[in-house]
């Protein structure tokens, strides 16, 4: 046949292909001769595929067996259509496959060459095309499982295969891509951005607005997959990051307790994210026991405290001070106390348990503890068994006797009964006197 006739069919035929085809997927130049780029996107047709790395040891690695995939890299493929294609030769091509083992592109390029010899004198790249898409699975039995341990073993030890004879055993055609790159990382990005794609071609109901918006305005939460509009659930964070909610960035669904991720928070309030991260960096500081705060109001800078020792000093404002009573620093000095402060010290100290206990002394003092405990019994003592002298206020405990007392430190006469200064010349007219209330009480 003519090499005429043969330019003629080629020329039908990857016209015909383009109109079946989309532009991302098939493409060719014409030159010398005919040259055609091709994108095949296997379709994985039983839900989704399980990664598998096994390793020299048949040990699968568990982390890898989590990632279930959908979307796997397309096949790129490059074909040059010689003159005497269809008639005598059959295309000249490259194949590349990311997710492959070399061997395993080399056995569909046998398989590409046996479709060839069965239908040979016949154009045969749309039989190619529609195998590589549709059935090259089925043909490599990947059904439930992608197993990628030779992708993970060439990743770890580059040059071992460089330097081996594998490197040399395959067709020549086969060309293998991934060296340099994590299968995993690979595959799961490339499924992440195809998941991504499919999601914005489609409509959602907002579950909070209730109304309909295209994919491209929505947003899946990572964790949990409820669906908002973009613009309710930018203002939701926005009201949370506002009111200080830092751990409430949860999903607005009732009973829904997954988290809104860092990077879905970044996407969502950009102008507000430094905000977010301030506020976080606050909330782990808060949340370590060796992270205390300068307390000069206009500074409040995180000091970290490096040992047990009371000692602390701000790097910002050179401040030192005490990383208990957060004053001035004041060395092996206890630390001072209001009556207030005193009457939670002592509450604190009585509900405490060894340690804690342990815990008071070393921040008040051992001695301090005591002395503040020895004068709260005492005012406790006070406050039921006596009473002020109200001339000079001084305490008076009543052991035994009448109800008239004398004061032991300013002699003047008092009523025990109501407290009252006796001023009369007998002292006792205050319990014969019909007019006071302590009327024949002289020993009650």
């Amino acid at each position: 046949m003519s090499r005429r006739v043969n330019n003629d069919r080629q020329e039908n035929e990857v016209l015909a292909l383009s109109n079946i085809y989309s532009s991302k997927e098939f493409s060719y130049i014409k030159r010398t001769t005919i040259q055609c780029y091709y994108n095949i996107f296997p379709e994985v047709r039983d839900g989704l595929l399980k990664l598998q790395n096994v390793n020299e040891n048949n040990e699968t690695n568990c982390s890898t067996s989590k990632c279930l995939i959908k979307y796997i890299p397309p096949i790129r493929m490059y074909i040059e259509l010689p003159d005497e294609y269809p008639f005598t030769n059959p295309p000249k091509y490259s194949i590349t496959v990311s997710w492959l083992s070399p061997w395993r592109i080399s056995f569909i390029c046998q398989k590409l060459d046996e479709m060839w010899l069965i239908n040979k004198e016949q154009e045969i790249l749309y039989q190619w095309f529609e195998f590589l898409r549709n059935d090259l699975l089925d043909f490599l039995q990947i059904q439930n499982i992608l197993d990628i341990s030779f992708l993970y073993f060439i990743y770890y030890n580059v040059s071992s295969y460089f330097n081996s004879s594998l490197m040399f055993q395959n067709d020549g055609r086969a060309i293998f891509s991934i060296i340099f790159s994590d299968p995993v990382q690979l595959l799961m990005n490339y499924h992440n951005q195809q998941c991504q794609i499919v999601f914005e071609q489609n409509y959602y109901t907002c579950i909070i607005c209730f109304e309909l918006h295209s994919g491209k305005t929505c947003i899946k939460l990572e964790n949990c997959g409820h669906i908002y509009c973009g613009q309710c659930m930018q203002t939701f964070i926005t009201l949370k990051l506002n009111e200080n909610a830092i751990n409430d960035m949860i999903c607005p669904v009732l009973n829904c307790n997954c988290v809104i991720t860092y990077n879905e928070i970044k996407s969502l309030c950009s102008g507000l994210f430094s905000k977010y991260e301030d506020s976080l960096l606050h909330i782990t500081l808060r949340s370590m026991k060796n992270v205390i705060y300068c307390p000069r109001i206009l500074c409040q800078c995180p000091v970290i405290k490096y040992t047990d020792d009371t000692f602390a000093i701000c790097y910002k404002c050179d401040y030192t001070f005490c990383s208990y009573c957060y004053k001035g620093y004041h060395g092996a000095t206890p630390c001072d106390m209001t009556s207030h402060s005193m009457k939670q010290l002592i509450n604190k100290y009585e509900s405490s348990n060894k340690f804690q206990r342990q815990f008071l002394a070393k921040k008040y003092g051992r001695k301090q503890i005591q002395i503040v405990v020895e004068k709260h019994l005492t005012e406790e003592y006070l406050k039921r068994n006596a009473k002020p002298c109200p001339n000079c206020n001084t305490m008076i405990e009543k052991m035994d006797g009448c109800n008239k007392l004398t004061c032991i430190h300013c002699k003047a006469y008092i009523c025990w009964l109501c407290g009252v200064l006796i001023t009369t010349r007998n002292a006792y007219d205050h319990f014969s006197s019909l007019e006071s209330g302590c009327y024949k009480r002289l020993f009650d």
